[in-house]
């Protein structure tokens, strides 16, 4: 019972450090002199620094990356025809429900997107535009099959794209925006990438 409390006084006060001053600016023996424990208490729970970082940020992580990838799975089942109707609503739906996960985590998801430089999930946001990318070309490809558009999207301006629309999504967390001003703010940016992509696709 001790040794769980012990861990979750780490794990409680990494996250303050770590919002404070970021992944590589926090001090290993400032946060075990803040707690009364030792560098060998620490190492006892964890393997280093970046452990401790990803043993709070991991769960949440992961459930956000989860749920997107599967939001793709199940929107690429559809027929033709409904994926094309569904442009502007299903991923703004999907945006909503991404966005209302991270502010169950909101200190998580802050330090994933503005804290994490020097850890692996500096390149987290990657994944979800790798997902978008990639998405975004099976749509245009079943779209040609099917005789619904014609248009050709370069990938590098693909990917340009979905970077803009995921880094709009970084800037809540930069600003600290109230709940009620994200959901504002991203129904407006998903508004704003919808009419974009649909003028692309006139060609």
């Amino acid at each position: 019972m001790e040794e769980l409390f012990t861990r979750e006084r780490f794990l409680e006060e990494g996250k303050k450090e770590f919002l404070e001053k970021g992944f590589q600016d926090t001090s290993l023996r400032q946060l075990c002199k803040k707690l009364g424990l030792t560098l060998g208490a620490f190492y006892g729970y964890f393997k280093g620094k970046e452990a401790l970082f990803e043993a709070i940020v991991s769960g949440p992580a992961e459930k956000v990356l989860r749920y997107y990838k599967e939001s793709h799975d199940s929107y690429t089942k559809k027929n033709p025809k409904e994926q094309y109707e569904g442009i502007g609503n299903e991923p703004a739906d999907v945006l909503m429900v991404m966005l209302d996960c991270m502010y169950e985590y909101y200190d998580e998801f802050k330090l994933l997107f503005c804290c994490s430089a020097g850890t692996k999930y500096e390149l987290y946001l990657e994944e979800f535009i790798a997902v978008e990318v990639i998405a975004t070309g099976q749509f245009l490809d079943l779209m040609r099959e099917n005789g619904i558009l014609s248009v050709e999207i370069d990938e590098q301006l693909s990917h340009n794209l979905a970077s803009m629309l995921f880094n709009g999504m970084v800037e809540i967390f930069k600003h600290d925006m109230t709940y009620e001003h994200a959901r504002e703010y991203v129904t407006k940016l998903r508004l704003f990438y919808t009419a974009g992509w649909m003028k692309l696709f006139e060609g």
